[in-house]
């Protein structure tokens, strides 16, 4: 299995997210998506950085939650990011307000 290809499960599981969810993260198609998993073709530079940002707060994710609780997290309201969910933030690719946020759990303070 192609190094991508695990990636992209880890984050469709550990988000609880579909492929067509994570292919809108990423700016791209369900169909491209698909092709980086089962073909094993790379994704493109742009892609394949945003990838790895998603990748990386997965990891931070893991490091500070049990994973039911990333979920959990991750779909909730959360008021130290302007009352938006941090789902939505990945949409929009805000990974450094993600990333502020994930080392306040960290750090011990509630968001």
């Amino acid at each position: 299995m192609a190094v991508q290809a695990r990636t992209i499960e880890q984050i469709t599981e550990d988000f609880s997210i579909s492929i067509e969810t994570l292919a809108r993260f990423l700016n791209t198609s369900t169909r491209t998506v698909m092709r980086w998993k089962k073909e094993g073709i790379k994704p493109s530079p742009q892609h394949r950085e945003r990838l790895e940002k998603i990748a990386y707060i997965d990891r931070r994710l893991r490091q500070v939650l049990k994973p039911d609780a990333i979920d959990r997290w991750l779909h909730a309201y959360n008021d130290s990011l302007g009352g938006k969910r941090p789902i939505d933030l990945l949409t929009k690719g805000q990974y450094d307000k993600l990333l502020s946020a994930i080392a306040q759990l960290e750090e011990g303070v509630f968001v």
